[in-house]
């Protein structure tokens, strides 16, 4: 393989894998044949429409009217996710709290009651309850955040820190979170049916593995007091593998498109308190991890999955 063919397959790697297949040689051939005589590279305007071209096709295939199914099923399956997301994310204070033996028993109470809402909205999507699910979802929606300030008000007592949390982004990003998850159960058909498409095993597999680490993680802090970051880095770690074995197919990459600003929702609100605590090199760190364990998990692996990008499983 000449220099210059190895340029033309690295380009042709941007279209579908299918449409190289079916089409890559014959463009291979073609370019190698109109190229000039001594040519080492591709030119600006070969790669300019390689990769125009590329983008194309896929645009097509991720919004043209063929593609209607798979978003059908990507909502389904997205509104099953995000309150399965949140329950997890927000068992992370429960759990650490429920660990220190030393918490007042209200703040205990409390911090197993944030829970309810979101094992509620999961609970009435899986039972196929999905009008119960949108109300119910709307409702917190609305109400979640006067009940959430009046736990931290129950739990911290303190004016300044509550001052200091009562800024305008926050309020925002507060409400922001529960509002995505009731438009996901809202526009999706049958949020049922994305758990069956998902698995319901697989999604029992992943949240009992999840609550695992968790747990774990508050055992490592409060009994043997060893930090490293575990607690800020083990949700990401666990999104990243989700979302890895989620990129395989088609409906998992739409299905991550559609939660995306949900995840980013959720993290806004993290980000500058991690950045102000930590500084920047942690968060570099953490994003070189995060990025390595997608990249291992959407290659595929057991006991996260065992397909592959050619030969995926049925849908994470």
């Amino acid at each position: 393989m000449t220099g210059l063919e190895e340029r033309y397959r690295r380009l042709l790697a941007w279209y579908p894998a299918d449409h190289r297949a079916r089409h890559g040689e014959e463009m291979i051939g073609v370019m190698l044949a109109g190229a000039k005589p001594g040519q080492r590279r591709p030119g600006p305007r070969e790669t300019f429409d390689l990769v125009h071209g590329a983008i194309r096709i896929r645009a097509h295939r991720l919004l043209g009217p063929g593609s209607a199914p798979r978003w059908r099923d990507a909502l389904n399956a997205a509104a099953i996710v995000a309150p399965l997301y949140l329950l997890i994310t927000h068992a992370v204070p429960a759990v650490l709290v429920l660990m220190n033996g030393m918490q007042p028993l209200h703040r205990i109470a409390i911090s197993a009651l944030t829970l309810l809402p979101d094992a509620l909205t999961l609970g009435l999507a899986l039972l196929g309850l999905r009008r119960t699910a949108i109300a119910w979802a709307w409702l917190w929606a609305l109400l979640g955040l006067a009940l959430y300030t009046a736990a931290i008000i129950a739990m911290e007592g303190e004016g300044a820190f509550i001052s200091e949390w009562f800024t305008p982004a926050n309020i925002a990003l507060q409400s922001a979170v529960p509002v995505a998850v009731a438009l996901l159960l809202t526009f999706a058909p049958d949020p049922a049916a994305g758990a069956e498409l998902i698995g319901r095993r697989t999604l029992l597999r992943w949240a009992s593995a999840s609550l695992l680490a968790l747990a774990a993680v508050g055992v490592l802090w409060y009994g043997f007091m060893l930090d490293f970051f575990i607690e800020q880095l083990l949700v990401p770690a666990l999104l990243a593998m989700a979302c890895g074995a989620g990129s395989r197919t088609p409906v998992g990459r739409r299905a991550l498109l559609l939660l995306s600003p949900l995840i980013a929702l959720a993290y806004g609100q993290q980000f500058p308190q991690h950045l102000q605590l930590r500084g920047w090199f942690p968060l570099v760190v953490e994003v070189l991890i995060v990025a390595l364990l997608f990249t291992v998990a959407r290659r595929g692996f057991r006991p996260y999955g065992s397909g592959t990008v050619s030969s995926p499983d049925r849908l994470v």
